[in-house]
């Protein structure tokens, strides 16, 4: 069975779960992007706990409008730590994957952290390199769960 891409925001949390952002998620989200908001909303409604990993911030600072846009969104999900288990977890990610620990390091902290989250677990990304890789990883490591991509 081939791996459908999600487009529609209903798609994204029908099952509760975890809906888990990445920096451009997290970008987009900040800037008011209607799909995205759409996807969180059908999240939010299906009882999906919205997470964003303590790294992700740091690549999305912003000042400004829209750094108060950002502060006010980030109050609303919750933070997940980089916990020495996502360390952990991150580090067999990247050599399950094959890829560099410094190329790759943030992605594979995200990855981390949404394939320790509870399923159905989804990430919002709009990578289409590093974070498939990294999550089709998970598949492969025991105790991680593989995160569903999303497109954003």
């Amino acid at each position: 069975m081939g791996r459908q891409r999600l487009t529609r925001s209903r798609q994204v949390a029908r099952d509760g779960g975890t809906v888990v952002l990445d920096a451009q998620a997290l970008s987009l989200d900040a800037e008011r992007d209607g799909r995205l908001a759409a996807m969180i909303g059908a999240a939010e409604r299906n009882a999906a706990r919205v997470v964003v990993s303590a790294v992700t911030p740091l690549e999305v600072r912003r000042t400004g409008r829209i750094g108060e846009r950002l502060r006010f969104v980030l109050a609303r999900y919750t933070i997940a730590p980089v916990s020495d288990r996502v360390i952990a977890a991150a580090g067999e990610l990247l050599d399950t994957a094959g890829l560099d620990g410094h190329e790759c390091l943030v992605d594979a902290l995200v990855v981390a952290t949404a394939a320790l989250s509870d399923t159905p677990v989804r990430l919002l990304t709009s990578d289409r390199s590093h974070v498939p890789k990294l999550c089709r990883a998970a598949a492969r490591v025991d105790g991680l769960a593989e995160p569903r991509v999303v497109v954003v």
